[in-house]
């Protein structure tokens, strides 16, 4: 029997965060904004790029299988918690969005070394430097606490790990390079994934 839950999370991440992006950058730009590793790029870059896709394939799978009672909950958590498993997810994915909107032209999914693209500070970039992946580490908490899983758990771990790796030996050197000094005062002002606690006077 065919039973919707994280799988129906997974699908409208695929749409709006994945297809719908590609697909509007595609109608602003001409260009579909995806940009593969090359066989030159460091090897950081497509161990990176291979764990990312090798991750979010893997879950996939996993709600594929979850909605067809292939595959069960490992822990019973009750549909209360559920429901806010599900908000956490939906909110990952609204953040994603709307972070994707606000990079206007300068959305890529990966990383071109010969490109060059504005560095965009403001919205929600104004307060932290990568808040797509704030999005996808929002969603990712939300299918887990859906399908509470040892295997959901190690393939979400994977991808956080590709993520990290992407961002600080690929993505964050690669900005450094394009702008410099307006980069280094970017970063002092912001956080990573979520914004800096500000500091007492006197620090």
């Amino acid at each position: 029997m065919f039973r919707a839950n994280a799988l129906t999370l997974y699908l409208a991440f695929l749409v709006f965060a994945v297809g719908g992006r590609i697909a509007l950058h595609y109608l602003a730009t001409g260009d579909l904004g995806i940009r593969t590793v090359k066989r030159t790029a460091p090897k950081i870059a497509k161990c990176a790029s291979v764990l990312l896709l090798a991750s979010f394939v893997a879950t996939l799978v996993l709600t594929l299988l979850d909605a067809y009672g292939t595959v069960q909950p490992q822990v019973e958590l009750g549909e209360f918690v559920n429901a806010i498993g599900a908000a956490i997810s939906l909110a990952g994915i609204a953040l994603m969005v709307v972070s994707q909107y606000q990079m206007g032209a300068a959305w890529r999914f990966g990383v071109d070394q010969a490109e060059k693209t504005d560095l965009v500070t403001g919205g929600l970039y104004a307060l932290v430097r990568n808040p797509i992946y704030t999005g996808v580490f929002l969603f990712c908490i939300g299918l887990l606490v859906l399908l509470p899983h040892i295997l959901m758990l190690f393939f979400l771990a994977t991808a956080w790990l590709s993520i990290e790796l992407q961002v600080r030996f690929v993505e964050e050197p690669h900005l450094r390079g394009l702008h410099g000094a307006d980069y280094e005062k970017y970063i002092h002002r912001t956080g990573r994934y979520f914004p800096r606690l500000p500091r007492k006077s006197g620090r």
